[in-house]
């Protein structure tokens, strides 16, 4: 199942991306690579969390569940809140909850209010789709976080340009913003197994705000 073995051992920070399909038996396959290799963490989707919490239980490796928001959906928080509760009772560390950037000021708006009673004592990081973050758009991105007082924040890479791909110049412009205003966000990475954008992204992190780098974390796809 793992084919990654040289990303695990090469960088530091790297995290595991489990699939929502992904079976009972590779998902304590990966609890047990998780174990072995010192993993921080791993992301599941909600019904994976009951069937990892027992194998990670005292074993230092953090479970994160994760939601997807849709603003056409009604119901949206009112699930999403429910979910989060039950996934919490089954195990749960934290929370992913990806957000598009154009509904991201909705979901803040909508959520910041329970945020205390909802994830009391628990890591919540909004994930948002690094494609869709323009050169002015880390001030939005990052007083949300602020208002939600989440954790940190999540970026996505969902699809690769290659050389055409702006990855390290949108990297670039949200450690100029943090390190313009001395603050200090995590930041987590989806990046597949691309082991050049991990390169670059640690590079960068530990160029421009080596006090951010322990925090940084990298989810590579299993």
């Amino acid at each position: 199942m793992i084919t990654t073995d040289n990303i695990l051992d090469k960088f530091s920070g790297v995290a595991l991306w489990c699939s929502a399909d992904i079976e009972a038996t590779d998902l304590a396959n990966a609890a047990s690579v998780a174990i072995e290799k010192n993993i921080p963490c791993m992301s599941v989707a909600p019904g994976s969390v009951s069937i990892l919490w027992p194998w990670l239980e005292n074993k230092n490796v953090k479970i994160f569940s994760r939601f997807y928001f849709d603003s056409q959906n009604k119901d949206g928080i009112n699930l999403i809140s429910e979910n989060i509760n039950q996934v919490f009772k089954h195990g749960a560390d934290g929370t992913q909850i990806f957000v598009s950037m154009r509904d991201l000021n909705e979901f803040v708006s909508q959520l910041y209010l329970i945020r205390d009673d909802l994830f009391f004592n628990k890591d919540v990081f909004i994930g948002l789709d690094i494609n869709e973050i323009g050169p002015f758009d880390w001030p939005t991105v990052f007083e949300a976080i602020k208002k939600m007082r989440a954790t940190g924040l999540t970026l996505a890479m969902t699809r690769d340009d290659g050389d055409k791909s702006d990855f390290v110049g949108r990297i670039y412009a949200a450690l100029s913003y943090l390190d313009e205003k001395k603050e200090n966000i995590p930041l987590h990475f989806v990046c597949g197994v691309n082991e050049t954008r991990i390169e670059q992204a640690q590079r960068l992190i530990q160029a421009m705000r080596p006090e951010m780098v322990g925090q940084a974390k990298f989810f590579i796809n299993i």
